[in-house]
């Protein structure tokens, strides 16, 4: 029997296979455990031969060379490791392979010979200088048993790769400048680093961005090596004079002016890279700290941080013939930068060019570099949004641009970046900017009226957002804050140039206009001013400070005799304004913060301001509106005994302050409601009741404004440029149907009749004007037969000069009608709108009442007005208005928390009108405010006594019989549902 032959195992080492796998693991904590893993298995305690050794060392440089997962990353890190742990040590152990013989491992595994594609050379290249890098962190080449001439190879490895391959050249400079931060730990030989800066010059890459980085490291951490003469001025690349030179390196244009002609020319980069060069950060980091070790006596010389910027961004990658690329690279240095740049420096990196090419590429989302635009200014916003002083500092950059291109940046750009940036400031800084802005608004650049009007529009227009940025506390001392400062001066400066003009040679060259402020401007500046001050009523505590200080402004500077007012001032205004003078200044007297009456004193003190400066607009109604509010004051503030209750006064002036188109008017008119709410009566009630009631048509709004000119209650009435007037949206004011009523339930009688065939009425008033005009020029019409129309028919006969002109005079009288017929149209909607937004308004303060008085009997009497507005309106908006305040009404209205009227019988009365109520044909809006007016009710009589509940069920019984037996009764079924949801909810337990 023959044996068999055992075939022979090779000797692999499983476990170093599986580490050089786990290597080139895309897991940065896996490539760690491996090189930790690596290094123990040939640490000192495991004898390896120098074979193994050699081995290790061969297989991890062919690792650098793969271009698998993150093989370079982590045999790079292993290799180095490596080599520090076994030839790191003074002594090496005798029978290993010496530094020399590593660096040509090192240089014939990563030799790229035969056939080889390009993308198997690139990887050879990698590999070589992640070697070379290897090398140099370990420390060994600088050891002193190394071999003299291994630190030249390394660094011919690496010069000859920057030379040949001009895309590896940033790379090669890299580890050489974090070589020079490896030399400068222990006590290293200065040769190594004169070696370096020696074989850059030699290698002619001294005057390249690569070498400017290289140059700079050793410049500043080893100031006493002597740098080679006659490269630079001073041996220093940033020195002054050697700005525009270095400006043309960066760009990486060939330079001009060498001095060592012997250099070679270092070749340049054949494609573009969207990363900025490591070099862009090295020369503001040097310039902006001065190096880590740096004194004054080495940086007196440098370029200062604005001229470099200026000349080597600004001029350069910004100018207008620099490619979009460069511009690409401007963008990102100034994120960079700006991130870190300190705070005195900011506006220097809003520079012309840079400026225009920002507001070029955000203007449009179609420019090439609009995205890298709009991430320019997220970075100016992040970093303002932490540090609210920069907000500033670059908002009054913006507006140095703004002054000199006489455009807003935020309009040109479509953005709100000054806004944000006003938001973001802080109240000190940006109270530096309102003598700034208020200065370009008087003196503008600008020799064209026109093009003044425009730019001092788009300034006031920032002046009025800059107030209304502001937030106010209600702090101790928050009248002398900042803000308060900020805002009062604002307001001062708009008092002055709208009210007044500047006369005489005493004044101040900087208040006076270089073109006189036209009347539009002023007008500007008034709505401005009424804006502001409509701010400052709703968002800000104690308004009346503010408000206040305008009209003493307003009276103080009247009397000063450089100023001139516009309004023509006879006896009777000045005799009221005299003794609205001295009424305020009397209120001033009046009693403290802790008192009671505080706030009806400050109630009237607005309402005084405001009619003032009525009076200044030129507002004809303003002086018997003041008259009547003296008369106010005297009943609500001073009631003597024996006089009437002056709610009904007081509610009079407030509508005729709501039939005026201004926000500020109607915010006036809620805080003063609010603040006399618990003072008004029934007759106040009743005079907004008859607003409710009032037809939405042109005889609607002669009836409520006694026949006053139509314009000056328009919603839309005044200029396009009137900030301060209300915007309604009025999509429903010709009668469109609730939305809310899914059943599409039709409108009542009374409502049906109102509305017009407006498509006949127009068909008629064409066919009416087509005739006039057929009859004028002898023809048909033109809405006529004309197919058996014939040529015999026609006249063709001439007409002389005289019947000529009076056709066309004919012809003119006919067209004139037309326009009078469509004038009366505009009129008819013009109304509707103005007599819904006073609705709405009117609404308003009625539910103001609601939250106030919700528990008192007089608020029962809005019941029956609402209800029947919600029926009546042609408007959706008045009808939803008028259901959320029932809603807020019921939901008010909870357990005792109800009007404890004083008769029963009245509240049954009541009840009775509101199931009436409810029988009309209307909406789901109508019947659900009826069914909610209905509980709201019950809840009452329940409250008052539980037997109530027999009465309530007999009323509710009525009312389901009328529906059952009564063609004409329209009840929803949801108004019963309702009632027996309530019920099940409120039985007995």
């Amino acid at each position: 029997m023959s044996r068999k032959r055992h075939r022979d195992q090779l000797d692999i080492d499983t476990q170093l296979v599986e580490i050089y796998d786990d290597l080139a693991n895309e897991n940065e904590a896996i490539r760690f455990a491996a090189a930790r893993a690596f290094l123990t298995k040939f640490g000192p305690g495991n004898d390896s031969s120098s074979e193994q050794l050699s081995e290790a060392v061969r297989r991890l440089v062919r690792g650098l060379c793969s271009g698998r997962k993150a093989a370079r990353i982590g045999f790079s890190i292993a290799l180095t490791e490596f080599l520090s742990q076994k030839w790191g040590n003074k002594c090496n152990p005798a029978g290993i392979l010496q530094i020399s013989g590593l660096i040509d491992v090192l240089i014939r595994q990563t030799e790229a010979t035969g056939n080889v594609s390009g993308q198997e050379e690139r990887d050879h290249q990698f590999g070589r200088l992640f070697g070379a890098e290897a090398f140099i962190k370990s420390g060994v080449l600088f050891q002193a048993n190394a071999p003299a001439d291994a630190w030249d190879r390394v660094l011919d490895i690496i010069y000859e790769a920057a030379k040949r391959k001009s895309w590896l050249r940033e790379e090669c400079s890299w580890i050489l400048y974090g070589a020079a931060q490896t030399l400068t730990e222990g006590d290293r030989d200065p040769t190594f680093i004169k070696t370096l800066i020696e074989q850059l010059c030699k290698n002619g890459l001294s005057k390249t961005p690569e070498g400017i980085a290289i140059w700079l490291k050793v410049r500043a951490t080893f100031p006493k090596v002597e740098l080679p003469a006659g490269i630079w001025q001073n041996e220093n690349p940033l020195h002054r004079k050697e700005n525009s030179k270095l400006a043309k390196i960066l760009q990486e244009t060939s330079t001009a002016d060498r001095r060592d002609k012997s250099d070679e020319e270092a070749p340049q980069k054949g494609s573009w890279t969207s990363r900025i060069h490591f070099v862009w950060d090295v020369i503001f980091s040097e310039l902006i700290t001065g190096g880590p070790t740096h004194g004054t006596a080495l940086k007196s010389d440098n370029v200062s941080l604005n001229d470099f910027w200026q000349v080597a961004v600004d001029e350069h990658l910004f100018a207008s013939t620099s490619s979009d690329q460069r511009k690409y690279w401007g963008f990102l240095l100034f994120q960079r930068v700006f991130g870190s740049a300190p705070e005195p420096f900011l506006s220097s990196l809003f520079s012309p060019n840079f400026m225009r090419c920002l507001t070029n590429q955000l203007a449009s989302k179609e420019r090439y570099l609009h995205r890298a635009a709009e991430k320019t200014i997220k970075a100016v916003l992040k970093r303002a949004s932490v540090e609210p002083t920069v907000a500033s500092a670059v908002l009054r950059a913006l507006l140095a641009h703004s002054f000199e291109r006489k455009t807003s940046f935020d309009q040109i750009t479509r953005t709100k970046t000054t806004e944000k940036l006003m938001s973001l400031g802080d109240d000190s800084s940006l109270r530096q900017l309102v003598p700034d802005l208020c200065y370009e608004l008087v003196r503008p650049d600008v020799t064209d009226e026109k093009h003044a009007n425009a730019w001092r529009q788009t300034l006031v227009d920032q002046l009025a957002a800059l107030l209304k940025s502001r937030q106010m506390s209600a702090t101790p001392g928050w009248h002398s804050s900042d803000a308060a400062v900020l805002a009062s001066d604002i307001l001062e400066f708009l008092v002055k140039y709208s009210y007044f003009s500047i006369q005489g040679s005493q004044t101040d060259q900087r208040d006076r206009p270089v073109l006189p402020m036209s009347e539009k401007t002023q007008d500007i500046f008034k709505t401005r001013l009424s804006s502001c001050l409509s701010h400052i009523l709703s968002k800000w505590p104690n308004p009346v400070f503010f408000i206040s200080s305008v009209v003493r402004s307003l009276l103080r500077l009247e009397s000063d005799g450089c100023m001139r007012l516009h309004l023509h001032m006879n006896d009777t205004l000045g005799d009221i304004v005299d003794h609205a003078r001295t009424f305020l200044e009397k209120m001033h007297k009046q009693p403290s913060a802790k008192s009671p009456d505080k706030t009806s004193l400050d109630a009237f003190e607005l309402l005084y301001s405001l009619t003032v400066l009525q009076i200044y607009n030129g507002d004809a109604d303003a002086v018997s509106m003041f008259n009547e509010l003296h008369s106010c004051y005297d009943l609500l503030v001073q009631p003597r005994k024996g006089d009437q209750h002056g709610s009904e006064i007081l509610v009079e002036i407030l509508l005729s302050f709501l039939a005026k188109p201004s926000q500020l008017f109607r915010r006036l008119a809620q805080q003063v409601f609010n603040a006399f709410a618990p003072d008004i009566d029934r007759d106040g009630l009743e005079s907004m009741f008859k607003v409710l009631a009032t037809k939405e048509s042109l005889s609607g709004q002669y009836e409520i404004f006694e026949g006053e000119d139509d314009g000056s209650h328009s919603v839309n009435g005044g200029s396009t440029t009137n900030s301060d007037v209300e915007e309604v949206e009025m999509t429903d004011v010709n009668g469109i149907q609730d939305p809310s009523d899914e059943e599409g339930g039709s409108l009542p009688a009374n409502r049906v009749a109102e509305e017009p065939d407006t498509s006949e009425e127009e068909d008629e008033e064409l066919a009416a004007f087509n005739m006039k005009l057929a009859q004028a020029l002898k023809t048909r019409p033109l809405n006529a037969v004309t197919g058996a129309a014939s040529d015999e028919n026609s006249t063709d006969e001439d007409m002389d000069d005289e019947q000529m002109e009076a056709l066309d005079e004919h012809i003119a009288n006919i067209f004139k009608e037309k326009k009078k017929v469509v004038s009366k149209k505009k009129q008819s909607v013009d109304a509707k709108e103005t007599i819904v937004n006073f609705k709405c308004r009117v609404l308003e303060l009625l539910e103001i009442f609601v939250k106030k008085r919700h528990t008192d009997s007089l608020s029962l009497d809005l019941l029956m007005p609402l209800l029947e507005t919600i029926r009546t309106t042609t408007s959706s908006l008045v009808s939803n208005k008028a259901c959320n305040i029932m809603r807020e009404f019921s939901r008010l209205c909870k357990g005792h928390n109800v009007a404890q009227p004083g008769r029963k019988s009245a509240i049954v009365k009541l009840l009775k009108e509101v199931h009436s109520e409810a029988m009309w044909e209307s909406s789901n809006a109508h019947a659900s405010a009826c069914s909610q007016a209905s509980l709201l009710l019950v809840k009452i009589l329940v409250a008052r006594d539980r037997d109530n509940v027999r009465k309530v069920v007999k009323i509710y019984a009525h009312t389901q019989k009328c529906l059952l037996s009564d063609p004409k009764c329209r009840v929803k079924m949801s108004f019963f549902s309702d009632w027996l949801n309530w019920c099940n909810t409120a039985r007995p337990a």
